[in-house]
């Protein structure tokens, strides 16, 4: 496990991602490279836990039952403006990426994910370079 500390606290990441496999495989590449994780299966338990507990990340899938990732994506921002939000998706075109980034996201993975790619979008949007500077 990475030592993150000395970035002064380990991000926390919420993963909101309805096939249980690959919240899973999220989890632990993410817990693997020193983040704290919490992960839910839909949109309202992770607005839910947005209400409750902050957060540095929030990766969603876009579509899941319920709420879509498009559809919590605003209120995500609202509740905590400085958090990123990575979507992915499997269903991945031009309008869905498009629309993810006017609706707040800071980044976009097609699903299937490139591990490496995504372990490198987590580590900019968690620690940005003015960030990193300041620790």
């Amino acid at each position: 496990m990475k030592d993150l500390r000395k970035y002064n606290s380990v991000a926390r990441i919420l993963i909101i991602e309805d096939d249980e496999e690959m919240r899973s495989l999220l989890e632990d590449i993410l817990d693997e490279e020193g983040f704290e994780t919490e992960s839910v299966s839909n949109g309202s338990d992770g607005l839910q836990e947005l209400t409750k507990e902050s957060f540095d990340l929030v990766i969603t899938d876009i579509r899941m039952p319920g709420l879509t990732g498009l559809d919590i994506l605003p209120i995500i921002k609202r509740l905590q403006p400085d958090a990123s939000v990575i979507v992915i998706t499997a269903f991945g075109n031009e309008e869905v990426y498009r629309r993810s980034f006017e609706k707040g996201a800071a980044g976009y993975l097609e699903k299937q994910i490139h591990m490496d790619k995504l372990k490198t979008l987590v580590h900019e949007m968690v620690f940005p370079k003015e960030k990193m500077a300041r620790g």
